[in-house]
């Protein structure tokens, strides 16, 4: 482009401003510019360049320059860089949450299966004892009646004057059978009268029925508790 000078330019600018005015006064501006611009020397390539030059000043640098300046590039690049060490950091601390969160829902499951275990364990000896228990009470109420009965006839007993293993007894009025076996069905060894005096072995229970065994007339055998009085 030619020298021009800060006078040349402005009459070129003012002049150029013009060609936008009406047709008329468009017109002579448009003869104005190129009288001007043929005696500064311009030709239509400079005055464009003029034209195009003068534009570029009014838009900001990025446009200047065609593109992004290098320090907004720079920004962005630091920006990205900043959101993805803050993606690495927040997925590292999801992957921590994450661990922490099984190692409590192990923890969680061994607890619960410790207190399964142990409730079982605890039912466990609570039917035990229970079973236990019914089985005392069973031995209080019927031991006696679980006691092997002699075979065969028996002997009297021999047992010294006062022993405190018998005791004396007298049969009910209406007399009694005495029996082989303390059971209602069994066999019956004798009959006894009323009033006839029994020597007293000891107490048996079946099936919730007192019995006794007794020696009478050289025989052993069992009775009704109820129908023996006992002194």
């Amino acid at each position: 482009m030619a020298d021009l000078n800060g006078e040349d330019l402005e009459r070129l600018g003012s002049r150029i401003a013009m060609l936008v005015s009406e047709p008329g006064e468009a017109d002579n501006a448009g003869r104005a510019v190129a009288t001007l611009a043929r005696r500064l020397g311009l030709t239509g390539g400079q005055l464009k360049d003029f034209v195009i030059t003068g534009a570029m000043r009014g838009q900001p640098a990025s446009r200047r320059s065609g593109g992004p300046a290098l320090g907004e590039l720079e920004n962005e690049l630091a920006e990205l860089r900043h959101s993805l060490r803050l993606s690495e950091t927040q997925a590292r601390n999801a992957a921590l949450e994450r661990d922490a969160l099984r190692a409590v829902n192990s923890d969680l499951r061994d607890a619960l299966d410790r207190a399964r275990t142990t409730g079982q364990v605890r039912q466990y000896i609570g039917l035990t004892a229970l079973a236990a228990a019914v089985v005392a009470v069973v031995l209080v109420l019927v031991g006696p009646d679980l006691r092997s009965l002699p075979n065969g006839p028996q002997r009297p007993a021999e047992r010294p004057e006062g022993s405190p293993f018998t005791s004396q007894g007298l049969v009910h009025r209406g007399g009694t059978s005495l029996l082989k076996a303390p059971e209602t069905g069994a066999e019956v060894l004798a009959q006894l009268q009323a009033g006839a005096r029994v020597q007293v072995r000891q107490v048996l229970w079946r099936t919730m029925v007192q019995w006794l065994e007794v020696e009478v007339t050289g025989q052993v055998g069992y009775v009704l508790s109820t129908d023996i009085d006992r002194s």
